[in-house]
């Protein structure tokens, strides 16, 4: 195309002189991807049973913090880990209830977990028999 009196003209390819085309593409500056960086693993919360652990996840582009990167291939943050099993205490056959003790009733409160009830109502918290 040129400008002939102010107005848009088409030529043909050889009227252009096609040695002197400008290519159609051309690279440009971009600027870096967006990508997802974890640190390392935290310690599991627990020695012994299920805990958590934890990492930080975060997107950069290139050495900056943005919001950008893609969440659906987000890394996980945090997951369950399971080191080995809590040891278990034999249960002690001869304990007793103590006298004084409302243990029907931290039963039904569902309390045979906090340490006190599950000593002072050690026979009632007993897990039954199998």
């Amino acid at each position: 195309m040129e400008l002939a009196n102010g107005k848009p003209q088409i030529r043909s390819g050889p009227e252009c002189g096609l040695a002197r085309k400008p290519p159609e593409e051309s690279t440009c500056f971009e600027r870096p991807c967006f990508k997802w960086y974890t640190s390392p693993w935290s310690e599991c919360t627990k020695t012994c049973g299920v805990g958590v652990r934890m990492r930080d996840v975060k997107c950069y582009q290139g050495t900056d913090i943005v919001r950008g990167c893609d969440p659906l291939v987000k890394p996980v943050g945090r997951q369950a880990c399971d080191l080995q099993p809590c040891p278990t205490e034999p249960p002690d056959d001869s304990c007793q209830d103590q006298p004084g003790t409302n243990c029907a009733l931290a039963i039904k409160a569902n309390l045979c977990g906090h340490w006190y009830y599950s000593k002072a109502c050690c026979r009632s918290c007993r897990p039954p028999h199998s």
